[in-house]
C-alpha cells in the first residue's frame, strides 16, 4: 500500500521509551468511574472522564489508573494559553473524607479540571475532590491554575470531617479517647491546609468547619461561588448578568471583600447604588467611571472604578478598587481585576501571580447577584451550553439527522460502546471512534495539530477529513483522523498502538491503512 502521511525517518526507526497506555475493554469499570469520551468540549476539548457514587477508598488509585489507560499526557508541556490533560465530571453523595483530597491531590498533579454539571450533586469528600480541579500553562509565571467548574442547577456541598454519633462509642472504646478526637483535630486541621492552598476564601473556613453531620454549606449564590473560587460555565459576563451597572457593581463588592478579607454580602452596603462618570484620573490620564465607596482618603480603597470607555463596551474589563485623589491629582489601584473572555483574567495585589488568583476565561462569577442564586439573564445562553458542549449538542436537536458511527471495511473487534463512542481493535491497532457535529471536526483539528505536550509530525487536510500525527513522549505512534459527513455531522478517530510497537514502520503503516478504510455517510479519507 501506497504511503499517504509523510512521517519523519528518524522517528519511525529511532522511537524508544516506556509504555504509558495499555488496551481495556470498554467501558472500563474502576470502582465508580467511566471514560465518557475523547473530547469534553469546544472549551475543554481533552478526554472526559465520569466520577458517580460514594468515595470510597481506593478511588483514588482508580480513577489514576483508568486515565493511564486513554491519556498520556504531560501538564508541565501543556500550552501556554493553558489546558488539561482530562475533565472529570462529578456526582456524588460523599464519603471516604480523605479519599477526596487524595482524589483532589490527583486532579492537581494531572491537570484535570473538575466540573459539577446540572442536576448532579457532589457533597462532602466529592466536594473536596472537586477543589482540585486544575489546569497547567507552560507560559512563565503561569503554570498550575485552578480550573473547576459548578454549572446552574449544580449542587457542590460541604461539611466538616465528622465521627457519626451512632459510632462515635465504639470507636473510642476500640482505640481510646485520645486517638479517636485527636484523627477528627488532624483531619480538619489537613482540610484547612488544604483549602487554604487551593484558594479557598479563609472566612469559608470556619463556616465548613461549624457544619454538623446533617448540614452543608451548598454553593448557591454568586458570593459563595467567589470565596470557593468557583467558574461558571464560559460565556462573556453580559451572559450572566446582562445590567452593566449591576454587574459592574457586584464585582466591586467582590473587590472589597477580596480587599478586606471578608464575606461579600458584608461590604454590599459600603458601595454607592448608583453609578458615577468622572470620579477620577488613573495614573495613566484615564478618566474613571464607577461607584463611590464609604471612605474618601489617598490612603484607602475610595473608589471602584474602571476607565470610562469600558464601562459599556462588554469587552475586556480593567476594574481596580482606587485611593481618592491625592496630591497627584490622581487615584492610585490597590487591588484589581483585569477580565479577558478569551485569554487570562487575574484578580488581586500587584503583579506577583502568586498574589493573584487566575483564570483562563472571564471570572463570570464575580458579575453576577452576590446573594441570589446564579442564573443566565439570558435564554439563550441555554443555547449556548449545547454549541460548546459536544455531549449537549445532538440533544437540543441542532443536527439535521441522526449521528451514526463511521464503518469501516477491515475487520473490527468491538470492544464497547456508549452513545457517543465506540472502541475497537484491528490488528495492534486501538481504535476510539467519537460522533459529533462540525463543532466537535474544527475543534479536534485546531487543538491537536497545535498541542504542545506530545510530538506533531504530520497534520493534513483533505476534501472529507483530516489527520494529525505523531508521537507521544514514551514514543508510541498515534493519528487523529477526522470525517465529514452529511448535514453537518463529523466523526473523530483516535488510532493509537496501546503498547510499544516492534516495528515501528509496519506500524506506522497499519494506522495508515485503518484511517482510509473508515466512512461517514460514504465519505472518507483521499487515500489512493
Amino acid at each position: 500500500m501506497m504511503q499517504l502521511f509523510s512521517w519523519p525517518k528518524c522517528l519511525v526507526v529511532g522511537c524508544l521509551a516506556a509504555i504509558a497506555l495499555g488496551g481495556a475493554a470498554f467501558p472500563v469499570m474502576a470502582a465508580n468511574v467511566s471514560f465518557v469520551a475523547l473530547h469534553y468540549s469546544a472549551d475543554r476539548p481533552v478526554p472526559h472522564f465520569h466520577f458517580d457514587g460514594p468515595v470510597v477508598a481506593g478511588d483514588a488509585d482508580a480513577l489514576a489508573a483508568l486515565i493511564d489507560k486513554f491519556v498520556e499526557c504531560t501538564p508541565d508541556a501543556l500550552d501556554p494559553d493553558g489546558s488539561n490533560c482530562a475533565v472529570v465530571t462529578l456526582n456524588s453523595p460523599g464519603g471516604h473524607y480523605i479519599e477526596g483530597l487524595r482524589l483532589a491531590a490527583l486532579m492537581r498533579e494531572r491537570a484535570i479540571a473538575t466540573l459539577v454539571e446540572e442536576t448532579a450533586q457532589c457533597y462532602s469528600a466529592c466536594a473536596f475532590a472537586f477543589l482540585g480541579g486544575s489546569g497547567h500553562s507552560s507560559q512563565a509565571g503561569v503554570g498550575a491554575y485552578i480550573d473547576r467548574m459548578i454549572e446552574p442547577g449544580g449542587t457542590l456541598g460541604f461539611h466538616a470531617p465528622y465521627f457519626a454519633p451512632d459510632s462515635l462509642n465504639g470507636l473510642v472504646a476500640q482505640y481510646g479517647l485520645d486517638e479517636v478526637l485527636g484523627a477528627s483535630r488532624d483531619d480538619i486541621s489537613l482540610m484547612i491546609q488544604q483549602l487554604v492552598d487551593w484558594n479557598v476564601n479563609p472566612n469559608a473556613l470556619s463556616h465548613i468547619v461549624r457544619m454538623g453531620p446533617s448540614q452543608t454549606y451548598d454553593i448557591v449564590s454568586g458570593g459563595d461561588y467567589t470565596v470557593l473560587w468557583a467558574q461558571l460555565p464560559p460565556a462573556p459576563p453580559h451572559y450572566w448578568n446582562s445590567n452593566t451597572p449591576s454587574a459592574i457593581r457586584n464585582a466591586c463588592i467582590n473587590l472589597l471583600a477580596h480587599h478586606l478579607n471578608t464575606w461579600p454580602d458584608a461590604v454590599m452596603e459600603a458601595i454607592s447604588q448608583e453609578p458615577e462618570v468622572n470620579l477620577a484620573n488613573n495614573e495613566q490620564g484615564q478618566s474613571l467611571a464607577g461607584f463611590r465607596l464609604q471612605a474618601d482618603t489617598p490612603l484607602g480603597a475610595s473608589l471602584c472604578a474602571l476607565p470610562h470607555e469600558q464601562f459599556k463596551s462588554g469587552g475586556d474589563i480593567d476594574l481596580a478598587l482606587y485611593t481618592a485623589p491625592g496630591i497627584s491629582g490622581t487615584s492610585r489601584p490597590l487591588v484589581s481585576l483585569f477580565n479577558r473572555t478569551e485569554s487570562w483574567s487575574t484578580m488581586g495585589t500587584g503583579g506577583d501571580p502568586t498574589r493573584r488568583n487566575m483564570q483562563k476565561g472571564s471570572m463570570s462569577h464575580l458579575f453576577v447577584d452576590v446573594v441570589g442564586p446564579v442564573e443566565s439573564d439570558f435564554v439563550k445562553f441555554m443555547d449556548y451550553l449545547p454549541l460548546r458542549k459536544f455531549a449537549r449538542f445532538n440533544e437540543a436537536g441542532l443536527l439535521k439527522e441522526v449521528e451514526e458511527f463511521p464503518v469501516s471495511e477491515l475487520p473490527m473487534t468491538l470492544l464497547g460502546q456508549n452513545q457517543k463512542v465506540r472502541i475497537m481493535k484491528h490488528g495492534q491497532q486501538q481504535i476510539i471512534v467519537e460522533t459529533g457535529s462540525d463543532l466537535l471536526y474544527i475543534t479536534a483539528r485546531h487543538r491537536h495539530a497545535n498541542r504542545h505536550d506530545i510530538g506533531v509530525t504530520l497534520a493534513a487536510d483533505y476534501d472529507n477529513g483530516f489527520a494529525v500525527g505523531g508521537y507521544y513522549d514514551s514514543g508510541r505512534p498515534y493519528l487523529w483522523v477526522g470525517l465529514k459527513g452529511d448535514a453537518g455531522a463529523a466523526a473523530v478517530l483516535r488510532i493509537e498502538t496501546p503498547d510499544m510497537p516492534v516495528d515501528m514502520n509496519a506500524a506506522l503503516l497499519e494506522q495508515e491503512k485503518v484511517a482510509c478504510s473508515f466512512r461517514l455517510h460514504g465519505h472518507s479519507l483521499d487515500c489512493p
